[in-house]
């Protein structure tokens, strides 16, 4: 679906960017804006998450699908709400990013997915499912965001940079997979 996505965005521009000229837009991703936005929308997810019947449906879904259908989850109406979350927070997200470049191409952002899941694999989120918080996904963006910053203060090449942060991923990725099989032998 994202690629089909993608080849329509490219299809409608014609491959060419999109300006957007007006003071009002370019607001959204100037200054200090995007963080207050940022962490506005992680202080509410944190709290949804942590204090509520939605965060309690969603880690259940996530950590057994099955079971949290036999104990009354309604989990196919759960994850349309969950995925429609998610759509909104990327379209809210790549306004952000056009606000900031005063300018959008179909193009923009591509493999941006890979960087969150790192930042959140980073942060303890669980591929499996069922684990993880927003304050660990946090500090999994920091984290990144430093060594990203590192590359860019020591002039690494980009190529090189998109090697590193491909071996970061792979680590994250292995490392999630041991703390997986080694968190059952430890009970």
């Amino acid at each position: 679906m994202m690629v089909t996505a993608r080849g329509i965005a490219k299809w409608y521009t014609k491959g060419q960017p999109v300006s957007f000229p007006t003071d009002s837009f370019a607001a959204l991703g100037q200054g200090m804006t995007p963080v207050f936005i940022f962490l506005a929308i992680a202080a509410l997810f944190h709290v949804a998450l942590k204090y509520t019947v939605y965060g309690k449906h969603t880690y259940a879904i996530g950590s057994n699908e099955q079971a949290a259908r036999m104990s009354g989850i309604n989990v196919e109406r759960h994850l349309v709400l969950v995925y429609t979350i998610a759509g909104l927070l990327a379209g809210l997200a790549g306004m952000v990013i056009a606000a900031r470049g005063l300018t959008a191409q179909a193009g923009m952002g591509v493999m941006y997915e890979l960087d969150a899941i790192a930042m959140a694999v980073i942060g303890g989120v669980s591929l499996s499912g069922g684990r993880g918080s927003i304050v660990g996904t946090l500090i999994g963006a920091v984290i990144f965001g430093v060594i990203i910053s590192g590359f860019t203060f020591l002039r690494l090449d980009a190529y090189y940079q998109e090697m590193i942060k491909g071996v970061i991923i792979v680590a994250a990725v292995v490392a999630d997979v041991y703390r997986q099989r080694m968190r059952p032998r430890s009970r």
